[in-house]
């Protein structure tokens, strides 16, 4: 198994490894990832859960109910606030990455977007890649 990559907060308190590379990559543009990252949309990066260990800091946890009307706990920094992970009850054995906290950000490949029915209206929507108006369809 090959480490993909490692990052963390903002104040550096909170670390994370990722020991193996990401299942899928791409962009969320529904409201809530919005409000979560104070931006247009949130990248994310999709790892096995147990591919995925977490140090240091005090780590507080917001949930609530997603589209698929199951819960959703978003992991921040106590110290600094940073978002930088989201689990999802409809996807139990997942743990999203927020691609902004990876120490090496440059290495992430988004392959879709996802709820580009909320897209903000100046964010331009590669046709390199898949789009889904809502959540990810194979």
């Amino acid at each position: 198994m090959k480490e993909f990559g490692s990052g963390g907060c903002l104040c550096k308190k909170v670390r994370y490894v990722c020991k193996n590379y990401p299942l899928m990559t791409g962009a969320c543009h529904c409201r809530d990832c919005q409000l979560n990252t104070g931006s247009a949309f949130a990248t994310l990066l999709i790892f096995s859960k147990e591919t995925v260990t977490i140090d240091g800091g005090t780590i507080r946890i917001y949930q609530h109910q997603g589209d698929s009307g199951q819960l959703v706990r978003r992991s921040f920094c106590d110290n600094c606030g940073s978002p930088f992970m989201v689990e999802y009850d409809v996807t139990p054995d997942f743990r999203v990455m927020m691609g902004g906290t990876f120490d090496k950000p440059e290495v992430i490949i988004p392959e879709w977007n996802i709820y580009t029915e909320s897209k903000q209206d100046w964010v331009e929507i590669s046709k390199k890649i898949k789009a889904f108006d809502r959540g990810f369809k194979r």
